[in-house]
């Protein structure tokens, strides 16, 4: 079988960069014994890497004998990649560099979302500012990554079906010519699991389902070191599995989802229904739940029943290393995260807490911008590409 040179020169680039973005600066010697090449490989690749300004020479080690040997390092504000997400009523930027820290975060809010093309020009103005502020041209960006709360065909760059955002068939190919970069688009839980697997509480660990719990419910699944799809693209719609026959209204149309359970909206209207008192938002809803409100207290043990029963689902469906709980509610999570573990695997006969580890996100509701900022990042320097 025939190696195709140029197959093999990209990945040795790539683990290179990926590499040195772990350890900052090594020797080219250290490159090539770390990535088994070489020296004059390494050499080759280090001077085109250089060259494109994402490595640079930072002098000489010690020498050991001989020559003393050139130390390379790792220019992580060489290049940017960019995160949007859509969420209700509000869109989120942030230019990220090539170490994955945030350069830059802004954020635009609407009333509805009635005009997709109104929206993305929106979008335009909303980069060009950002870039133009942090002084960067756009040539410098690698890709933007779109997290969108929906059914979300990547590949073909179309977002199906947005039940929060009411919006459909939105094929996002007719505004790559707006950018001066690649666009990629996810959906906003998958875009979750990204970020957890690469900076997140789960960090470079497999087998893992992220829970998205916001306005919606999602989930994004880690599998073999990839974001798992499914054949038809909508694998991690877990918020419309059922889990009460005939149960209450979800926003799809459809009875009984552990969506209308266990969203933002389900929480508070649980509390609405038992007081005939609105609450203005989760966090007054928590404020109340801590301060020991009799009612507050009731429906969080109802909804912790509601979890547990989608989470032990999901558990004898996948059976995964780890559950995150993120989202929204990932800030209020470590306050009853034990009793869902408790609820979870309370007399389980199939499987136990030594199974399966219940953890809440440490990005919180940073991980989906976060996710769609880092996948052209990884495809452009790492050899595991996760998307």
């Amino acid at each position: 079988m025939k190696v195709d040179q140029s197959v093999i020169k990209d990945i040795n680039r790539r683990k290179i960069m990926s590499l040195l973005r772990r350890k900052k600066k090594m020797t080219k010697s250290e490159l090539g014994k770390a990535i088994n090449v070489s020296l004059p490989t390494v050499i080759s690749n280090v001077n085109e890497l250089i060259e494109i300004g994402v490595l640079k020479e930072a002098g000489v080690a010690s020498s050991t004998g001989g020559r003393r040997p050139t130390i390379v390092e790792f220019v992580k504000n060489a290049k940017y990649s960019i995160g949007v997400d859509f969420q209700i009523g509000r869109i989120r930027f942030v230019l990220i560099n090539m170490n994955y820290e945030i350069i830059c975060d802004r954020l635009i809010e609407f009333d509805v979302l009635r005009d997709m093309d109104k929206m993305m020009s929106d979008v335009k103005s909303e980069i060009d500012e950002m870039l133009r502020i942090m002084n960067i041209d756009s040539s410098r960006i690698i890709g933007m990554g779109i997290s969108l709360p929906g059914t979300v065909n990547e590949k073909d760059k179309i977002l199906e079906f947005a039940a929060n955002l009411n919006i459909d068939n939105v094929d996002f190919r007719k505004y790559e010519d707006l950018f001066n970069f690649p666009v990629y688009i996810e959906n906003e839980s998958n875009a979750s699991a990204v970020a957890e697997y690469k900076i997140g509480v789960c960090h470079n660990k497999n087998d893992m389902v992220y829970i998205s719990i916001n306005e919606g419910i999602g989930a994004g699944i880690i599998s073999r070191n990839k974001v798992y799809k499914g054949y038809n693209k909508r694998a991690g719609e877990l918020g419309h599995m059922t889990i009460i026959k005939d149960g209450a209204v979800c926003v799809c149309g459809d009875k009984g989802c552990w969506n209308a359970y266990i969203s933002e909206r389900a929480l508070l209207e649980r509390y609405r229904g038992k007081t005939g008192r609105n609450v203005s938002s989760v966090r007054a809803f928590f404020e109340l739940y801590d301060q020991k409100d009799g009612a507050a207290v009731e429906v969080m043990d109802e909804y912790i029943e509601f979890l547990a029963a989608g989470l032990r689902n999901i558990i004898l469906i996948f059976d995964p290393r780890y559950i995150v709980l993120g989202g929204e509610m990932a800030n209020y999570a470590k306050g009853f995260i034990e009793k869902v573990r408790r609820r979870t695997f309370s007399g389980e006969k199939l499987f136990s807490e030594k199974d399966v580890r219940i953890v809440v996100s440490e990005l919180g509701m940073n991980a989906s911008v976060m996710g769609a900022a880092i996948i052209p990042l990884n495809l452009f320097m790492e050899v595991e590409k996760v998307y």
